[in-house]
């Protein structure tokens, strides 16, 4: 985590460092050699070096817990936990262009993993398989009480069927109805009264997507319109993971974090005196009056910069040329936070009394057994958790 976020504080300083001076009309040549580490291929005339940076931990509770995450997007593994992607997170701006609801359709979404990158130039390929979540839909107005037949718009997948009576009462399967899972057709075998309604909760899978492709420590915005999936370096070939889309904000994960004090040193070059003062004060005028603001808005606060000595080094000895270094220290406070997901969802608790046959003593007649709509536990199972 500590270098996570302290390259990434690194590559932010680096590009705004760039965008400013690339203003300059003078100095704007210096924009190629402001670099992290002393990575030139040969030593330019001028430049900035990030060469090096140390953090300090600010714990803001005792187990750094925020509260919980509400969203209408969740990560979640298939089978064993599998990391190629790092998280999801709702992509706000397309959200609101489509009236502040999410783009997507509901649902459990797999991707698998098809190719891998091999470096930072070379893409990896993913597929995704939908399992499409129906909420309520209307299946049947009983006039009598006594009709047996019904249809599902779509055939669902096993096992995620869940039929109410009045919004309510949920029905069992095969006690209180029967269901073909080809054709979507229900056949009731309770009786009813007369004017009851019955909806239906299900999931039911449309044709793979893709190929898309991915590139290491990216974001994809396109793919899932609604979803930002950040993908890292830990893809292997074959990983697979599910991403679940709700029709509506809920708790989705534990969120933990804190902030940590990141400090930057810098070093300024340059072949001339004049030169290496002026590209230092401008370094600290434009992150201190010009950026300082548009970082603060994003959580990354710039806490203090100073400037340390001068210094003189040689660069050439037969021309008798020298460097000369002027030295910049950036102290930023930056938050970093871990979502913990919450992969259970409760539509119905009952008050039932367990008999232990099955290992499991529960004492007391007001024990609940949670009946939990359908989440992610294996691509070919009932997708449910009980707890």
């Amino acid at each position: 985590m500590y270098y996570y976020l302290t390259s990434a504080i690194k590559r932010r300083a680096i590009l705004e460092l760039k965008d400013s001076f690339s203003r300059h009309p003078i100095y704007s040549k210096v924009v190629p050699f402001i670099q992290n580490r002393f990575s030139f291929t040969e030593r330019p005339q001028m430049g900035i070096v990030v060469k090096g940076s140390s953090a300090n931990k600010v714990s803001l509770s005792g187990d750094n817990f925020i509260g919980n995450v509400q969203s209408y997007v969740m990560l979640g593994y298939v089978g064993q936990p599998t990391y190629p992607i790092e998280w999801v997170r709702e992509d706000l701006n397309a959200i609101r262009e489509n009236e502040d609801r999410m783009p997507t359709a509901p649902g459990i979404y797999y991707i698998e993993i098809l190719t891998v990158p091999e470096n930072p130039q070379t893409p990896g390929t993913f597929v995704v398989d939908p399992l499409l979540t129906v909420t309520g839909e209307p299946l049947l107005r009983f006039e009598s009480g006594i009709e047996r037949e019904a249809q599902l718009e779509n055939p669902p997948t096993k096992g995620t069927v869940r039929l109410w009576v009045n919004d309510r009462l949920m029905l069992s399967e095969g006690k209180d109805y029967t269901i073909d899972y080809k054709t979507g057709a229900v056949t009731f075998l309770s009786r009813f009264a007369p004017q009851e309604t019955v909806t239906a909760d299900y999931r039911f899978p449309i044709p793979s997507q893709g190929p898309f492709e991915f590139q290491w420590n990216t974001a994809d915005f396109k793919t899932l319109p609604g979803v930002v999936l950040a993908f890292g370096k830990r893809a292997r070939l074959g990983d697979k993971v599910a991403v679940k889309i709700n029709p509506d904000r809920e708790d989705t994960a534990l969120a933990y974090g804190g902030k940590f004090e990141v400090s930057l040193d810098l070093d300024v070059l340059s072949q001339d005196t004049t030169a290496t003062e002026e590209i230092a004060d401008l370094s600290v005028m434009y992150l201190w009056g010009e950026k300082k603001p548009y970082l603060e808005f994003e959580g990354i606060e710039i806490v203090d910069i100073s400037i340390g000595g001068e210094a003189e080094e040689t660069y050439d000895e037969t021309a008798d040329i020298n460097y000369y270094t002027a030295s910049l220290s950036i102290q930023f406070r930056a938050d970093w936070e871990i979502h913990v997901p919450l992969p259970l969802t409760i539509s119905k608790a009952t008050t039932t009394q367990l008999d232990g046959s099955d290992g499991l003593v529960f004492a007391g007649p007001s024990t609940l057994l949670f009946t939990t709509f359908p989440t992610i536990v294996g691509r070919n199972n009932d997708f449910e958790r009980i707890a």
